[in-house]
């Protein structure tokens, strides 16, 4: 498994295998908030006024260090297709409250993790304050503890302990 959060995949750039050409550069992941499948990324093609393409996961060939490979120019499309509700840009996440269901509040969306092998969000990165995240480090909210992801806030089970992250992945 390798991964890289949301704002290391920010940036990286697309190129087709079959010319080498530079098709833009990551802008964002778009996942499905059910089952944290990417369903692909939204790439910035460059320009002053140029909207952002829709790169659909099925097209990546690789997701690399230093670049996303795709097999020609023509796999950008306008937008996603047919914009499916359940699915989100993890960027609308930031500082999106995360509340476990018992309505106490632990936190706030900081990044997404995701496995760049199979294209999965693996984790939510939590901020929990400033002092607390400068000494032991953002703690990761696995997706299989999360219970929700709506439009004013994250749910997660009761079991999660964003002070003891380790014990529970």
């Amino acid at each position: 498994m390798q991964t890289k959060t949301g704002r290391e995949l920010g940036g990286l750039a697309v190129m087709t295998l079959t010319g080498g050409e530079r098709l833009g550069r990551i802008a964002d992941v778009v996942f499905h908030t059910g089952t944290g499948r990417v369903a692909g990324f939204l790439v910035d093609r460059g320009g002053l006024f140029a909207k952002h393409q829709f790169l659909a996961a099925e097209q990546i060939q690789s997701v690399g260090g230093d670049a996303v490979t795709v097999t020609a120019a023509d796999v950008l499309i306008a937008s996603p297709p047919a914009a499916d509700p359940s699915e989100v840009a993890s960027k609308s996440l930031d500082g999106r409250p995360v509340l476990n269901q018992s309505g106490t509040a632990i936190g706030k969306v900081s990044d997404v993790v995701v496995d760049t092998v199979s294209l999965t969000v693996m984790s939510l990165l939590l901020a929990t304050g400033l002092l607390d995240n400068a000494l032991h480090g953002r703690p990761a909210l696995p997706f299989s503890f999360i219970q929700a992801i709506g439009a004013d806030s994250v749910i997660a089970s009761n079991e999660y302990d964003p002070k003891n992250p380790t014990v529970q992945a």
